[in-house]
């Protein structure tokens, strides 16, 4: 819950920030900034090594380990934050956009200190101190939040997004220090130890990194600056749901399953779990977006954004269904095999990548590069979760029984909204309201029913059901406790005792 406040509260500031930025700014002015940021990106992501992963994953890390997972940070960093510095004529030659080679100077900055940010910090995760987390998180995207607002109110261009993008960057830096008394030292006494498990942290990360950027990469080749800003605001808009609500339960997957690694029965029931919950939230949000696209984007962002309403569905649906097989990966890793994670993502990008010149070739639309995404995403779901199966020893009754419901349920929303839509003539705020509000209900109601009748198993249905039971009694509890001694035996609500609290 921690995990989700923190992601909600960032990207809730991250989403208004979008949607005023959006209107001070042009989609022109976006589009700088993505091409400054892919192009870092692309380099970037050879320091994502798993350094951090491997202490975790680590059953007793000494002060040797963590020191030498942050002295290989440092100097990889620096490294390449060199290697983007001198990418910065790939602005030009081949995205046309020359005031994106200076955007990608000051970003090659931002990598360079980094690798700087204090190692100790991976104890609230180790520790499961998801409290001190959120807040170390939260911060750097407030201070963002507040000095890109002012700054585009000030500038009135795309360099209110750069100096967003830093001061996150240095706020992070200075934040770990305060937060976490441990100070790093320079050693690589356990690097070849630590090395072992990231090699295919590495290469998996770099699988991601080209699976999320290689249809930008071909937006941005023939369509310019303008619809690339369009489909880099789609892309963020249409996975925010699914990315910053189920994230945060995969985040905490890895350092709880770890914990329970040696425990197969255990390790695959909260596997299950958390996929059930993630089958929850991707389904109902992913298939939302789809449905209000178009009103959404004319009463959010305005019509200048119009031409970005095509993308929003393909990609809401594209991610929605990548959010669902998104716990695979850490599932991978616990049990030691990060190597198959690391394969997965690269089949992917390989898919992905000749659906997206297909797409090119044949059409050169933004709609259909997004089509490609989705085509390719809903084909790799069952040969995943087939290797997840023999992985973690699960049935296909196990993922049947874990996902039909939510399935089912994402069917009837989807049909229920579209015969309300209808009856509309035109759209507007009132339709938009009536989309939401309906798709919600049947969504809800059609999960309560199928819970019924599957004979009510324990799951997030079970803690909501109890809750809805015993609310309206609480009051009355409350109110009867108030006037019972601390001692009385028959309380079900004992006050604690100064000794217990502390």
């Amino acid at each position: 819950m921690w995990a989700m406040v923190s992601r909600w509260g960032m990207r809730f500031l991250g989403l208004v920030n979008t949607i005023v930025i959006a209107r001070i700014l042009t989609p022109s002015d976006f589009g700088v900034v993505t091409i400054a940021m892919i192009i870092a990106g692309a380099i970037e992501i050879f320091g994502q090594t798993g350094q951090w992963l491997a202490i975790i994953r680590h059953p007793d890390p000494t002060r040797e380990h963590y020191d030498s997972a942050w002295s290989v940070s440092v100097l990889l960093n620096l490294a390449l934050g060199l290697v983007i510095w001198m990418a910065a004529p790939v602005a030009v030659f081949y995205f046309h956009e020359p005031r994106a080679s200076t955007v990608v100077h000051v970003v090659a900055f931002r990598t360079m200190i980094a690798g700087f940010e204090n190692i100790g910090v991976v104890n609230f995760q180790r520790g499961f101190q998801f409290r001190r987390l959120s807040v170390y998180n939260t911060i750097p995207s407030i201070v963002a939040f507040v000095l890109t607002l002012i700054s585009a109110l000030m500038l009135r261009n795309y360099w209110a997004l750069v100096i967003g993008i830093m001061s996150q960057q240095l706020t992070t830096i200075a934040l770990s220090y305060i937060m976490e008394p441990y100070r790093p030292r320079l050693t690589f006494s356990k690097v070849g130890e630590i090395w072992s498990f990231s090699i295919w942290t590495l290469i998996r990360g770099v699988g991601v990194y080209l699976n999320t950027q290689v249809d930008k990469f071909a937006v941005g080749g023939f369509a310019g600056t303008a619809t690339m800003g369009r489909y880099e605001i789609a892309s963020d808009v249409a996975t925010l749901p699914t990315s910053e609500i189920n994230a945060p339960m995969i985040a905490t997957l890895f350092p709880v399953m770890a914990k329970v690694q040696s425990d197969h029965l255990r390790r695959r029931e909260l596997y299950l779990q958390v996929l059930y919950w993630s089958a929850l939230i991707c389904t109902s949000t992913a298939v939302g977006v789809a449905l209000v696209a178009d009103d959404m984007v004319d009463l959010v962002f305005g019509r200048q954004w119009a031409d970005a309403k095509p993308l929003f569905p393909w990609l809401a649906l594209a991610f929605g269904t990548l959010g669902l097989c998104s716990s695979i990966n850490s599932a991978f890793e616990v049990v030691g095999r990060p190597e198959v994670s690391a394969r997965i993502q690269w089949v992917r990008f390989g898919a992905l990548l000749l659906c997206v010149s297909a797409a090119v070739y044949g059409f050169r639309t933004a709609e259909a590069i997004a089509i490609a995404r989705f085509v390719v995403t809903l084909g790799m779901t069952p040969f995943l979760f087939a290797m997840l199966a023999r992985a973690l020893e699960l049935g296909s009754g196990d993922l049947f029984r874990t996902l039909w419901r939510p399935l089912l349920a994402c069917l009837l929303m989807a049909v229920g909204v579209r015969l309300i839509n209808g009856l509309f003539s035109s759209g507007g705020s009132l339709r938009l309201a009536v989309d939401i509000s309906s798709g919600a209900i049947i969504y809800i109601v059609t999960i309560l029913a199928t819970w019924l009748l599957s004979g009510r198993p324990d799951g997030p249905e079970s803690v909501a059901w109890k809750y809805v039971r015993e609310f309206p009694a609480r009051p009355v509890r409350t109110k009867m406790e108030n006037g019972r001694s601390n001692s009385d035996p028959s309380s079900p609500f004992p006050h604690p005792s100064p000794s217990t609290t502390e």
